[in-house]
This record gives C-alpha cells, sequence and structure tokens, in this order.
C-alpha cells in the first residue's frame, strides 16, 4: 500500500474567531488565520489518536502544526488512509471542552489519481470483456421434461435492463431416440405484436445431442423479449434444455 499525502490545499487552514465586530444588525467576529496551532490526527472511523505520520521531507511526526499564515502543512498519513480527522491538541481546549466537537474531517489530496487509477482499471475490464458492461452472464433457461413437442414457447423473459443483453454462448441439449433430429430456434420477441425475429438455430441429433454456439454476434436490445421454439425431424427427443447466457 502506500502513504497518501494531506494538507497544503486552498482550505486547509486554520480559523479562529477574532475581534467582535458588528456589521448594521449582524453581530460577528473577525476570521483569523491561526498560525502555530499544534493539531492532531485521528482514526476517521474508530476516533483513536494516529502518530504513524510523516513530513512533507519524509520525517517521522506524530502531529502537526500550522504555518505563519495558519495552513496546514503537507504530510503523509498512515499506509492505505485515504480519510482522517483532525482537531486541535486537546490540551490546548478549555478544560470543560469536548474534543470530538473540534474534530473535523481532512481528505488525502491523492483522490485525483486515485480515481484515475480506477477508472483505467475500469476501462481495462470493460476492454476485456468486450463492452461497455462487465457484469458477468447470467443464464436464460427454458426446459421442457419428458417428451418434446415442436411448438415455440410462451416463456418470454423481457430484457428490462434498460440497455442491450450481450448474448455470450447459446447452448441446448436434449435426449434423442435413435436417428432422431431436433432443431432449436432462438427468437427475439417483440412484447408489443409478439412478432418473433429467428436469430439463432441449433440442430441436435442421437448423435450430438448437445450443441454450443460460443459468442454468437447479436444482441437482444433494450425492451425486447426472447423465446425458443422446437421442430422435431425423425424420431423424438426429451428433456430438452436450452440455455442462452447473456450480461
Amino acid at each position: 500500500m502506500a502513504r497518501h499525502w494531506f494538507g497544503d490545499q486552498t482550505a486547509d487552514v486554520v480559523v479562529a474567531p477574532g475581534e467582535q465586530v458588528e456589521v448594521d444588525a449582524l453581530l460577528g467576529y473577525t476570521a483569523v488565520l491561526a498560525p502555530a496551532v499544534a493539531l492532531h490526527l485521528y482514526d476517521f472511523d474508530t476516533g483513536d489518536r494516529v502518530t504513524d505520520l510523516m513530513d512533507a521531507t519524509g520525517g517521522a511526526i506524530s502531529s502537526i502544526v500550522t504555518g505563519p499564515t495558519g495552513r496546514i502543512p503537507r504530510f503523509r498519513g498512515p499506509d492505505g488512509v485515504e480519510r482522517l480527522s483532525i482537531g486541535q491538541d486537546p490540551a490546548t481546549l478549555p478544560v470543560d471542552a469536548d474534543p470530538t466537537t473540534h474534530q473535523w474531517t481532512i481528505l488525502t489530496t491523492s483522490y485525483p489519481d486515485i480515481v484515475s487509477g480506477l477508472r483505467d482499471r475500469v476501462a481495462a475490464l470493460e476492454a476485456e470483456s468486450g463492452g461497455e458492461y462487465t457484469s458477468s452472464p447470467h443464464p436464460v433457461f427454458w426446459t421442457a421434461a419428458g417428451p418434446v413437442e415442436a411448438h415455440t414457447s410462451d416463456h418470454r423473459p423481457a430484457n428490462l435492463d434498460g440497455r442491450a443483453w450481450v448474448v455470450t454462448a447459446v447452448r441446448a441439449s436434449a435426449m434423442l431416440a435413435a436417428d432422431s433430429t431436433l432443431t432449436v430456434t432462438v427468437s427475439t420477441v417483440d412484447l408489443d405484436t409478439g412478432a418473433l425475429t429467428p436469430v439463432q438455430t441449433l440442430t441436435l441429433t442421437s448423435a450430438a445431442p448437445a450443441a454450443t454456439v460460443l459468442a454468437p454476434e447479436w444482441e437482444v436490445p433494450a425492451g425486447v423479449g426472447l423465446t425458443v421454439g422446437v421442430a422435431i425431424g425423425a424420431g423424438g427427443a426429451q428433456n430438452l434444455t436450452v440455455q442462452v447466457m447473456v450480461r
């Protein structure tokens, strides 16, 4: 892991209330950039004090001190830590003060680099998966136990993901009698009209009772359904399973 940088940014200053002033009907205080303020760092989640720090030169430090203009100096946090709490040294607070009410969140200044690295990793995953979406393929199934009859399935799952399904594989298998053939046709379905568009055909035989097509070159657009049709040649078949893998 790596130590991330903190501090020395435009907003990284300690501001204290100065003289009381009155502007029209508003009574307030001038803002004073507070120099030489001792600051402690804390684990953001547990609240435990963090002393494993490094200054801008790489030297070990356990706390930091604001500069002449109240700026929080540049420093490194513990390995892998991207967020800390920061507050005034409790010893410098009033006796009855609650130190936790004098702590604020400080984020690493390395966030642009972290986000850029994450984007590069996502882009690499997208390139490896062949598209914008990197979710694992999931199956759309049709099964028919017992004897298979020639028909088009009424089971018509719809693509409601709001994006096209990318079809990564199509597989069909069945138990066929000797010298039998069975043709499986996968079709897209217009959900409004019910019109079918055949997009993939697999032929099973008694000698080859399973067939798989990897990386077929078609997609299921958003708002479109899928179904299968079965045609029986000579002989008969039982226990058909059709699987379309989509992501």
